[in-house]
């Protein structure tokens, strides 16, 4: 297997065409008052509610479409002392917007014993030793994952926390779907 250089982090229009992907797992249940599916891929994984116009892609490969934000493996790997600036190795956060549901992500690099293990987790794969994508609700308004990278010493944590907006009837939209929206 050969380590990537470095991921992808994509919000979509729409779900993308997963047979692009080697599907490891793939898990439907509901989450945040709406059906969501949870998939590992070979490249990472994918995380949707087409309900709610949420459509997230983390991947080793390269992504052409959405909102991509690059995050480097090799620098990671070296940050994960906390450089200045960092907060607890956050090397991301965002806040997106679709539809009616607002959306924070937030990314951390973390050492590779900072990873808790895959029986933590509601989804796990292991790709190798000590390489694994894992998912968790971990409640009814966040999910997280780890993506472990043994040949970096490095652990990529994200947590996905969501929030409903209010809705104003006067500029309801009913017809069409607003567009993904980084608010920061």
């Amino acid at each position: 297997m050969i380590a990537p250089e470095r991921l992808y982090l994509a919000y979509l229009p729409e779900t993308p065409p997963l047979t692009k992907y080697d599907i490891k797992q793939q898990v439907q249940r509901r989450f945040f008052g709406s059906e969501f599916t949870f998939t590992v891929i070979g490249d990472s994984h994918y995380i949707g509610a087409p309900e709610l116009g949420f459509h997230e892609l983390l991947s080793c490969k390269p992504i052409q479409q959405g909102r991509v934000k690059t995050v480097p493996l090799e620098t990671t790997r070296r940050s994960t002392d906390h450089p200045v600036g960092s907060v607890d190795g956050e090397i991301h956060t965002g806040r997106y917007q679709f539809e009616s549901v607002e959306v924070t992500t937030t990314i951390r690099s973390e050492p590779l014993s900072a990873f808790p293990g895959p029986e933590e987790f509601d989804i796990a794969h292991r790709f190798a030793p000590k390489a694994y994508t894992t998912i968790n609700c971990r409640s009814t308004d966040c999910y997280e994952t780890y993506h472990t990278y043994p040949e970096y010493d490095l652990a990529l944590y994200t947590e996905n926390r969501f929030a409903e907006l209010p809705v104003d009837r006067s500029e309801a939209e009913s017809e069409h779907k607003r567009p993904i929206t980084e608010l920061e």
